[in-house]
């Protein structure tokens, strides 16, 4: 095949245009990835959670939630910070061009273990919560499920 003039000048000016994308989306990334604060997915996930729920509830029972959520803050806010060291390191493990699969395994089973003791403090909440809400609360939370 052969290219005419013109069909290589657009081809130049398309891979450039490509290339200029893949800069700004991967700068936008890069700005995302180290700005303060920010948390791999899923790192956010107990305060995600107690969200969901508490819109499920009347505002009483929605405000008991959250008290006893605040009151456990302090517990799940390091562990948080646990869990997504864990996760950071976990990626950093797998970005390496050789895969250390022992280290990698260890890694991955020291967040999973991190996660499973923010999910024990989350099913405590949740259990102190269903004790001290409404009935109405807890058929609401329950939904259409037993029907």
């Amino acid at each position: 095949m052969k290219l005419r003039p013109t069909s290589l000048s657009v081809t130049r000016w398309l891979l450039l245009a490509s290339l200029c994308c893949n800069v700004v989306l991967a700068t936008y990334v890069s700005v995302q990835w180290l700005r303060p604060g920010w948390t791999p997915a899923g790192a956010g996930v107990p305060l995600r959670m107690i969200e969901r729920v508490a819109e499920r509830l009347p505002k009483d029972d929605a405000d008991i939630l959250w008290r006893i959520y605040h009151s456990k803050e302090a517990e799940l806010q390091p562990m948080q910070a646990q869990y997504t060291r864990s996760l950071l390191k976990t990626m950093q493990l797998v970005a390496q061009p050789e895969i250390d699969k022992v280290a990698l395994r260890s890694a991955v089973n020291d967040a999973r273990d991190k996660r499973l003791k923010i999910g024990d403090t989350v099913i405590e909440t949740f259990v102190e919560m269903l004790e001290r809400i409404s009935p109405k609360g807890r058929r609401q939370l329950v939904g259409g499920f037993l029907r």
